[in-house]
């Protein structure tokens, strides 16, 4: 039997709500030389159920089924160790492809064949399918390898060459809530990771999510793996004594390197400056908050833009 070009792996665990959707956004590919392996983590509902159903009807899916819950991490590895294909991705079972996104991504890694990941734009959607925001709206100017390391600009629209995946390894299981953040960061200091404008995917915005529910941990798992790659990155990609200080500004608080205090204390002095015309300005404290927050973010942009 041949091996297919692409390996798509689908983890799930009570995914009964919109799974059917991701299944089907598959099936309904433009490129069709792809296998579908679907992990199914436990669930209590019908997932499994669903999954199967669709297997019968289409040999190109595989369903495997966990004998206990082992989480994101471990489901993607038992995936991808049962995976044939020579490009591989994984997709979330509440998330939807658009018909061609196989297709744009395969193209592009065959057009160029240096690049080791290619990582595309999507649309955020809500539950019930609205649109609602576009990914690279929040990375103007940062959607490059070099931003990596001050927030995951990556996205959930990827393909990656098994060559790749051979030398990164498995997926980190201590990194559960930025296991995909741990993985691409891996990826691009050991290979080349490319990013286009092109919109293959729909993500979904749901209060069942991770993100949703354990917030907390994913911030902590997050500046953990920040803290883990910064110094591997500043070597590879040469950032400035400035972009060094606002990464560890944003990573790290005890364990900052004594050389970036300068810089840091500019961040921090504007950062305080913010808080301050917020607080005169703005006295409703939901908005004062969100003031803050989107201040901050402004003046990372505008000095990420002058620097370039």
């Amino acid at each position: 039997m041949k091996d297919p070009k692409v390996s798509v792996i689908l983890p799930s665990y009570n995914g009964e709500k919109y799974i059917k959707e991701s299944i089907q956004s598959v099936i309904d590919q433009s490129f069709q030389d792809w296998e579908l392996i679907i992990v199914n983590d436990c669930s209590q509902d019908k997932t499994l159920e669903i999954a199967n159903s669709f297997a019968e009807k289409d040999g190109r899916i595989i369903v495997i089924s966990n004998e206990s819950n082992r989480r994101l991490p471990s489901s993607l590895n038992i995936g991808f160790a049962r995976a044939r294909g020579t490009y591989l991705t994984w997709t979330s079972d509440d998330n939807i492809y658009k018909n061609n996104a196989l297709e744009k991504m395969c193209n592009y890694l065959d057009a160029n064949p240096d690049t080791d990941m290619v990582a595309m734009d999507m649309d955020i959607i809500d539950e019930n399918g609205n649109l609602v925001d576009v990914f690279s709206k929040y990375f103007t100017f940062k959607r490059t390898v070099e931003y990596l390391m001050h927030g995951c600009n990556v996205g959930a629209a990827f393909m990656y060459r098994r060559t790749i995946a051979d030398k990164v390894g498995e997926y980190d299981t201590s990194t559960f809530c930025a296991e995909d953040y741990d993985y691409w960061c891996r990826i691009a200091l050991k290979g080349k990771l490319d990013f286009t404008n092109d919109n293959i995917y729909m993500y979904r915005v749901q209060s069942a999510s991770l993100t949703a529910t354990k917030p907390a941990l994913v911030q902590e798992k997050t500046l953990r793996v920040k803290q883990k790659y910064a110094q591997d990155f500043f070597d590879k990609y040469c950032y400035t004594e400035k972009d060094k200080a606002l990464i560890w500004y944003n990573a790290s608080k005890k364990n900052r390197p004594a050389e970036y205090n300068r810089y840091y204390g500019i961040i921090r002095l504007k950062s305080f400056l913010v808080k301050v015309a917020s607080f005169f300005i703005f006295w409703d404290k939901k908005l004062r908050k969100n003031i803050r927050k989107n201040g901050m973010r402004l003046y990372v942009y505008t000095y990420s833009f002058l620097r370039k």
